[in-house]
C-alpha cells in the first residue's frame, strides 16, 4: 500500500550515548558503558540539521545518562539555535549549580528526572541496582530543587510496577510539591532489562489509569500524564473528562528514537530498527522506511485494536504489542478495553472565533499549537459549544491537565517569546 508522506517527526527521542552512573533493572536501553561508536559529535550535528529540515519541534535528549556524554552542551545548543524545544531526560546524580548554568545557557527549556519511590532506600534500591552506594534519591531531589531555583521547568518520571504500585498517589504529590509542571508516570514495557521485571496485569493498569483521571484537579496546575497507555484516552472518554482524550500513540507517525550507534526505531521501547542515519541520513528512513510506514495506517491494526472505534483516537500501544507478539501492528495486551462497548457519537461542528485562532498562532511550537487546538475543540464539543470564544477556550485549558503538552502556564508559550526562527542560523 502506498503511503502518503504526510508525517513529520515532531518529536525526537535521542538515546545519546548507553553509558550510565545507575544500573536500573526496567532499563529498556539495557545502559552501562559506552558503545564503542556512539554517533560522534558532527554526526549528531548533521542529524539536527536534518530534523530542523523536517520540522522538528521538540527533542528529548536522554541516554543513558547525557551529561556523560561531552559535547552534550554543543548538541542542545545547536537544536535549540533551530527553534526545536530541548528537553534533557537525566537520573539527576550529576546536576548542580554549574549544570543547571550550563544547561539554560544552551537553550534547554525542561528536564525530566527520575523518581520512582518517595522512600530513599526503595528508590536507590531501584535505581542504582544490588550493592549501589550512590545515594540517587538524594542526588534527584536536589536535583529537581537546582533547576527549578534556575528557571527550567522539571518533570518528574516514574516507572510504574507492582512493587511501587501502592505509591502512585504519593508519587503525585511528591511531584506537586516539588514544583514539576508535569508528572509522567510510565507503565513498564518489557524491553531490554526490563525482561523480567513484574509488569501489571490490564486490569491493575485499567485500575492506574482511571486513578490518574482522578488525579487531574487535585494536581492542579501540574499536568498528569500516561505514557505508553494511549487507552488512557478511551479511558477519559468513558468517565467523561472532556480534553483529556486527545492523541494516542504517536510511534512511526509523529514520533521516534535515535538511539547511540544511528539506529532510527518508531518508539525507544520498541528494538525493531528502521534504519540507521549513518547509512542514509534521517530523512530517507523517516520518509521511506516499510517499518515506520506500516505504522502510518491504521487500518492495519490487528485484534481488539483493528476493530476498536477507539483505533484512531487511541491506537493501542505499539511497542508492549510488539514486546509481546513480535508484531508491531498486533492488539496492545494491557488494554481491557472491548470494541463497541461505548458508541462514539459524531462531533459537534466547532468554530474558532478570531481572537481564539490569535492565540493558537502566538504558540509557537506547531506540535504543541495542533495539541491544544484539539484539546479545545474536543471541549467545545462535549460541551456542545459550536464557535468557541476565549472564555470558552480558558475553561477549556483549565480543565485539560492531560493534554500532551503545556498550555498558556508555561513559559510564554502564548507570547510568542519561543517562536522558531524563519531560517536556521548557520553553524560556526
Amino acid at each position: 500500500m502506498e503511503i502518503a508522506r504526510t508525517f513529520r517527526p515532531a518529536l525526537v527521542s535521542w538515546n545519546l550515548t548507553r553509558k550510565c552512573n545507575l544500573n536500573c533493572p526496567h532499563c529498556y536501553l539495557d545502559a552501562g558503558d559506552a558503545d564503542e561508536d556512539e554517533l560522534t559529535t558532527d554526526e549528531c550535528l548533521a542529524v539536527i540539521d536534518e530534523l530542523d529540515a523536517l520540522g522538528t519541534e521538540m527533542l528529548i535528549l536522554t541516554g543513558g545518562e547525557p551529561l556523560l556524554r561531552r559535547d552534550i552542551y554543543d548538541i542542545a545548543s545547536a537544536a535549540s539555535e533551530r527553534g526545536m524545544w530541548v528537553v534533557m531526560g537525566t537520573n539527576g546524580v550529576l546536576v548542580n549549580e554549574h549544570v543547571a548554568r550550563k544547561m539554560i545557557e544552551c537553550g534547554i527549556k525542561g528536564v525530566g528526572i527520575s523518581i520512582d519511590s518517595v522512600d530513599p532506600a526503595r528508590h536507590d534500591a531501584f535505581r542504582g541496582g544490588p550493592g549501589s552506594t550512590v545515594s540517587a534519591w538524594k542526588h534527584s531531589m536536589r536535583a529537581l530543587e537546582i533547576c527549578r531555583e534556575h528557571g527550567l521547568e522539571v518533570l518528574v518520571q516514574s516507572t510504574i510496577t507492582r512493587d511501587n504500585r501502592d505509591e502512585l498517589s504519593d508519587l503525585v504529590a511528591l511531584a506537586r510539591d516539588a514544583g514539576a509542571w508535569s508528572f509522567n508516570l510510565y507503565f513498564l514495557v518489557r524491553t531490554g532489562r526490563g525482561m523480567e521485571m513484574n509488569d501489571l496485569t490490564a486490569e491493575e493498569t485499567d485500575e492506574c489509569l482511571r486513578e490518574l483521571i482522578g488525579f487531574q484537579d487535585e494536581a492542579a496546575p501540574m499536568l498528569v500524564r500516561a505514557k505508553c497507555a494511549p487507552q488512557f484516552k478511551q479511558v477519559a472518554f468513558e468517565l467523561g473528562r472532556g480534553g483529556l482524550e486527545s492523541g494516542g500513540c504517536m510511534a512511526g507517525t509523529e514520533y521516534c528514537r535515535i538511539a547511540p550507534q544511528g539506529d532510527v526505531t518508531p518508539c525507544p521501547y520498541m528494538d525493531l530498527v528502521a534504519g540507521n542515519v549513518r547509512d542514509s541520513g534521517f530523512a530517507a528512513v523517516w520518509n521511506d522506511s516499510p517499518v515506520l510506514n506500516a505504522l502510518r495506517d491504521p487500518s492495519a491494526l490487528g485484534g481488539r485494536c483493528g476493530a476498536c472505534e477507539f483505533s484512531e483516537l487511541c491506537g493501542g500501544c505499539r511497542c508492549r504489542a510488539y514486546a509481546a507478539t513480535g508484531d508491531p501492528l498486533a492488539e496492545d495486551p494491557a488494554c481491557t478495553y472491548v470494541p463497541g462497548t461505548l458508541s462514539l457519537e459524531p462531533p459537534t461542528p466547532v468554530t474558532l472565533s478570531d481572537p481564539v485562532l490569535e492565540r493558537l498562532e502566538r504558540i509557537p511550537i506547531a506540535f504543541i499549537r495542533s495539541k491544544v487546538r484539539s484539546g479545545v475543540e474536543t471541549y467545545a464539543a462535549r460541551h456542545g459549544i459550536r464557535h468557541v470564544t476565549s472564555e470558552d477556550m480558558d475553561a477549556a485549558l483549565a480543565g485539560s491537565r492531560a493534554m500532551s503538552f503545556p498550555d498558556a502556564a508555561m513559559n510564554g508559550l502564548f507570547s510568542g517569546k519561543h517562536r522558531r526562527p524563519t531560517a536556521s542560523p548557520p553553524r560556526s
